[in-house]
Order: structure tokens, then sequence, then C-alpha cells
């Protein structure tokens, strides 16, 4: 390519970053975030199983900490330093919502704890990609992250399928996670039996079964929650296995994940394992998106527009149960914008996380929980996925890495629950996906030393 056609190329937008030094604190804090969300609910319960303290249900807590820490440490970060910070236009729509979502907060009428639990699930993750992209992160710390958060997924895929093919005494008497789940005072499913629990067990496939299926939870406890972080796992093995293909550089990945299609296959079983509608979707889309060359994550009107006609067509035609009751979420907030309300209830006042509220309008979907308390500006963070997607197609351009188009294929996963699934709100299922994403979008791979730079050439 010549020197000419490269400058045309869409260049990565951010701050510079310093070729050495990077962000020590920072690193440690991440670390210890990844490693939270991928153990973090495992290393709850066996806490509570030695201790019985009802302390060891409450660890998600140590994840919002962790966020807000990477926060205060970006802001720290952006005002010590003499560069000013040209924000790209993801962080910016990030920074957007959550300003709205405070607006909504001070507005709410509800009860102080029920606004900062929303508030939480709504504002945590852009906080946490605009403090990564933020932060001076160098060229080998970004390595070491990306291949940390993979190769942990893969370790979490492992111990998965261990416990899948265990007998349920593993849960109910070896761990008793019943007792762990009902332990926790704010979590409104904990009380349900171990053989009742939508999190342990899926009665969508009950017609074809005849029975339950028992999902796969692993270290999540969680099957909703899982499935993202293994289809983030997937689009990166399958980036790297593309840029061993193309002899590029492998942007952190170890070695043996472009060596062999094991891990790809590893993560893509344990997903569907986990029974989630989510990610069998999002694997025909991308099998539509490599074979037709749509839908693509940077089409996510068009998307949006798809899923609500269909929620729409499917409530009016009376399927609003079993695996349609997520449809039913976004079908019920859809009319209610049709009917005027366009700024919600309040936030706090409605959808799965409300207190005693006369409205059940958007439940089981993120989208549906949006337009409960917010309104239109819910529609804003489709806003925010598109000019995450449409950076990281630059970034992969500029750079000319044939994975960066994978990884940005995650979106699919995130906008399809999204509009299905209240699990696309909070960190749980989405932190990763968005930390990879802000990771991927640093400036500081570009700072990589000449004989790393000749690889990409």
């Amino acid at each position: 390519m010549t020197p000419a056609a490269q400058a045309r190329l869409p260049q990565p937008q951010g701050r510079a970053a310093p070729a050495h030094g990077g962000a020590p604190l920072a690193f440690a804090t991440l670390v210890a975030l990844i490693v939270a969300l991928q153990f973090g609910p495992a290393i709850g319960l066996l806490g509570f199983r030695l201790t019985g303290s009802m302390g060891w249900t409450l660890i998600g807590g140590a994840r919002d900490a962790l966020v807000m820490l990477l926060v205060g440490l970006s802001l720290a970060s952006m005002l010590s330093s003499p560069r000013p910070w040209h924000p790209p236009a993801a962080a910016l729509w990030a920074l957007l919502l959550v300003l709205v979502y405070t607006a909504f907060a001070f507005a709410s009428s509800e009860h102080p704890v029920l606004v900062a639990l929303n508030l939480r699930r709504l504002a945590l993750v852009p906080l946490l990609f605009v403090a990564l992209l933020l932060l001076p992160w160098n060229r080998p710390q970004l390595e070491r992250l990306m291949a940390l958060v993979l190769t942990s997924s893969v370790v979490v895929a492992l111990l998965g399928l261990f416990e899948r093919l265990s007998p349920d005494a593993l849960w109910t008497s070896v761990l008793d996670v019943g007792a762990f789940m009902a332990a926790n005072p704010i979590d409104p499913w904990g009380r349900l039996p171990f053989e009742d629990s939508g999190r342990f067990f899926s009665w969508d496939l009950e017609p074809l079964t005849g029975d339950a299926v028992r999902r796969l939870v692993s270290t999540y406890l969680e099957p909703t929650t899982l499935a993202p972080t293994l289809a983030l796992a997937l689009m990166m093995a399958l980036a790297a296995r593309a840029r061993r293909r193309a002899r590029a550089d492998e942007r952190g990945m170890p070695a043996w994940v472009a060596a062999t299609p094991l891990p790809a296959l590893l993560l893509l079983v344990a997903g569907l394992l986990t029974v989630s509608k989510g990610f069998i979707v999002f694997i025909g889309l991308l099998l539509l998106w490599r074979v037709l060359g749509v839908p693509q994550p940077r089409q996510v009107f068009m998307l949006s527009a798809v899923g609500i006609a269909s929620s729409l067509l499917l409530g009016e035609a009376g399927y609003t149960d079993g695996a349609f009751s997520h449809m039913a979420g976004l079908a019920s907030a859809t009319e209610y914008l049709l009917d005027g309300n366009l700024l919600g209830e309040g936030l706090g006042a409605a959808g799965n996380y409300a207190g005693m509220t006369d409205t059940d309008v958007g439940t089981e979907s993120g989208l549906g929980n949006g337009i409960a308390q917010i309104g239109l500006a819910a529609l804003l963070p489709l806003l925010w996925v598109r000019s995450i997607a449409l950076q990281a197609w630059r970034t992969s351009l500029a750079r000319r890495d044939p994975g960066g188009a994978w990884i940005a294929a995650w979106l699919l996963l995130w906008f399809l629950t999204y509009l299905l699934s209240a699990s696309s709100l909070g960190v749980g299922g989405n932190a990763l996906g968005f930390t990879v994403l802000a990771l991927y979008l640093h400036p500081a791979w570009d700072d990589a030393p000449a004989h790393n730079r000749s690889k990409t050439s």
C-alpha cells in the first residue's frame, strides 16, 4: 500500500498514549475487575459455604467498586496530563448517556435506593468504557489484558462443561447454591428452589424435550450473563485466527488460540449449552453476516426496526409466553411509547428492578425496561453502540487488522439482548465486552515498536 493510499484510510481517534510507563495501578485494578467479573459469583458462593456470612452474597459490589476506582484513576490521569483529550464520538455518546441518566435520577420521585440501583445498572458500563479510553495504557499492558480476558474465558468455559456434566447434587448438596441465592437481600428471584430456577433450567424447549433443560452456568451462576462473555471470547478467538491467516499482529492473543480451532469450538459449545436465546440468535446473525454481508453491527437502526416490528406482530398474535416473553416486554414498551408516554414513569419506577408499581411495561427487555423508566431516552444506547461499531470498523481499516470486524461483531449480541433481555443492563454480563472494545480502540496500539509495526505492513 502506498503512503498516499495509507493516509486516506480512516485514522483511529483518541489521545495519544505514551510508549512506555503505562498505568500500573489502573492495570492492577482492571486485572482485579476481570477476575471479579469472571469468577466473582463462584468466589462468593465458596466464601458463603465456608463462613455462612451473608456478606459473601453481595460480592457483586466489589465489581462496582473496581469500576468506580478505574473511573477515578482515569479522571486523575486526565487532569494531570498536559495533553488535551480529543474524545472519539463513542466516548461522547457514553458521557451523554451518563448525563441523561443522572438527570432522570435527580428528577425521580422513587425511593433513593431504587433510583441508585437502576442508575447503577444503566450508567456504570458507559462510565467504564470512557475510563478505559482515558487511561494511559501502553501496548504491552493492552496485550496482557486482552490475553487475560480470553484465557480466563476459556477457563470459565471448561469449568462450565464440568459443572454441566456433573450431577445436580454438585449444586444442591455439595455447594448448596439455593441457600446462597436466598441469602442475597436484593435478589428478587433468589428464593426460587433450585429445580424451579430459570438460572439453572430452561422450559423453552420443553415441547421438544419433554422436560426442562439444565443450563450451563459455570462460575457466573447465571446463564444470561455468562453467554455474552462466551460470545465475546469466541469473537476474540476468531479474530486471532483471522490475523494469523493474514500474517497480521496477534493483538495480544496467545499463539495457541490462532493455532487450533479447539478454543473457538469449546466456546461455541459452552455458549449453546447456556440455552440463551440471545446467543443462539446471535450465531444465526453472525452466519448471515459472514455469508451475505448483512446484518452488520453498524446497521443497528435497521435491526432495531426489525426487532420492534417483530415484537409488535408477535404480541398482536398472542405469542407472549415461554420463549416469546421477552418479545412481549419489548412490544408492551413500544405500545407504551406510541400511547404518548415519552418520558417514562421515572427512574426506578418500572422495569425488572422496581418497587411496588402498577405497570409491567417492558419487563424482560433491556430497551423495554429503559422505555418504561425514561421513555425515548432509552433509544440513546443504540446510537452509542452504532458509534462504537463505526469507530471499530474505521480503526480496523487504519490498522489493516482483519480481526477488528470480529471484535465489533460482539455488539450484535449486546444489541439483541438490549432488545430482548434485561440482562443487557448492568455490569455482570456486559462490562467485559465493552472493556475489550475500549481497549481495542485505545491509541496505544499504534505506539508499537518498529519491528512490531512491520508485521502489520
